[in-house]
């Protein structure tokens, strides 16, 4: 590549980093605008510990009977897998005074959503125009997804089970021979009536759709309800709050600029070490963190927290480490007599299957804990995982392109020397 060429493209590149960088961390008041300018990173969620968020605090209607704890746990392990389903991943539930229960919940929009998706009982129940249940959802449902119908309107979309298609088909042929104006089938969570749709026909089919939801957000929040089983324990809500961020105000902003810090440290080291593969290196990092920032924002389960950000720090570290695996393989090819050229073919190749077994390694780690934990180890899991993810691709592309880039930037004659690279007598 031609020199003028190089310096053509880095500048260009230079221009695009600086603008997504601006576009990811920038915020603040907008010239001539009311609205402030929100950054790709302040679109991603935040954990309790870094944005506060709100708690409630679920009080049994009634004494429980029967082993406390296991039914405690039941209730738990229901109200987790609803807020999990809607992206509250990092949400705490812990009891509290031995039978009530504590729900944290960071960073929500609307709080009344969130305290009728804890609180409510979540029983599906198709009903006759007398309150009579018909149809029992727990029974009958086999999977429910939020979505929308043709008309672009939200809907719920259930599956029946194969007695719960027979219990729908005779609960809609009950319904045709009530009066006319009696013949809808409402359709009931909890004792919350979401729609009352109209039957004129006998629906002897797996699929159903609820309708009359006013939103997508809604919808989810049904379906979740619906798929994680109603409760058994008959709760009331009592004390609600919100909270502030749990290691203070501005903890962010530090743990952001302590990471600036780190990554100016490991770009003068690598390019102290590596010459102008360290450089490559650097703005390969630096490409890194903006794609990683953008994935993070563009999965709305993700939110962030100190594990998660234990998470991000770890993936920048195996992306560092990519690096200097390549550059030292590099080395090790020119030492053996190879041109510059030709060992960063090498290099690459070589160091490729190594890099592919450390991250493989660690995805699966990170896909278990996924599976498997929930609140900020589950934080941490997703993080690490979309970080090696994006870390794979910028240092087996991007890096490799940069090399080729970067090397422009001198003749072929003193690739050698710019690299750091060195025979193995010199």
């Amino acid at each position: 590549m031609s020199k003028r060429k190089s310096i053509v493209i880095l500048t260009v590149l230079a221009i695009l980093i600086a603008f997504m960088g601006f576009a990811c961390f920038a915020s603040g008041p907008v010239p001539g605008s009311v609205k402030d300018y929100k950054g790709i990173f302040g679109v991603i969620g935040k954990g309790i510990d870094l944005n506060g968020g709100y708690y409630a605090v679920l009080e049994p209607k009634e004494e429980i009977d029967g082993d406390v704890d296991s039914i405690l746990d039941a209730a738990i392990e229901t109200l987790r897998s609803r807020l999990d389903e809607n992206g509250y991943t990092e949400a705490t539930i812990t009891v509290e005074d031995f039978t009530n229960l504590r729900v944290e919940i960071p960073e929500v929009d609307n709080a009344d959503d969130v305290m009728e998706l804890i609180g409510d009982q979540g029983e599906l129940t198709f009903r006759a125009y007398d309150n009579t249940p018909l149809v029992y959802g727990d029974k009958a449902v086999a999977n429910a997804q939020a979505g929308y119908d043709t008309d672009g309107n939200p809907v719920v979309y259930l599956e029946f089970t194969a007695d719960g298609q027979k219990m729908f088909a005779s609960a809609t042929e009950t319904v045709l021979g009530y009066e006319e104006s009696n013949r809808y089938l409402a359709i009931y969570l909890g004792e919350r009536a979401i729609s009352s749709p109209k039957v004129s026909q006998k629906i002897d089919s797996r699929t159903a759709e609820i309708t009359g939801i006013e939103t997508i957000d809604e919808a989810k929040t049904i379906a979740s309800v619906i798929k994680s089983g109603s409760l058994n324990i008959q709760f009331t809500i009592g004390a609600t709050q919100k909270m502030s961020a749990t290691l203070g105000e501005g903890v962010l902003n530090n743990a952001i600029i302590a990471a600036g810090i780190g990554l100016l440290i490991i770009f003068a080291i690598l390019i102290f070490f590596y010459g102008g593969m360290g450089i490559a290196a650097s703005i390969a990092l630096t490409v890194y963190v903006i794609l990683y920032v953008c994935v993070l924002a563009v999965f709305p389960w993700v939110q962030l927290t100190f594990p998660g950000i234990a998470g991000i720090v770890l993936s920048i570290g195996m992306a560092v480490d990519a690096n200097v695996i390549i550059f030292d393989r590099i080395k090790e090819e020119y030492a053996n007599g190879k041109t510059a050229k030709a060992s960063v073919k090498a290099g690459f190749k070589r160091a490729l299957i190594t890099i592919l077994d450390s991250n493989v390694t660690t995805v699966l780690a990170a896909i278990v804990l996924w599976i498997l934990c929930s609140g900020s180890i589950k934080g941490f899991a997703i993080t690490l995982f979309l970080g090696v993810l994006v870390s794979m691709f910028t240092a087996v592309l991007i890096t490799r392109w940069l090399i080729k880039v970067v090397g422009g930037l001198v003749s072929d004659e003193k690739q050698d020397r710019f690299f750091r690279l060195r025979r193995r007598d010199a």
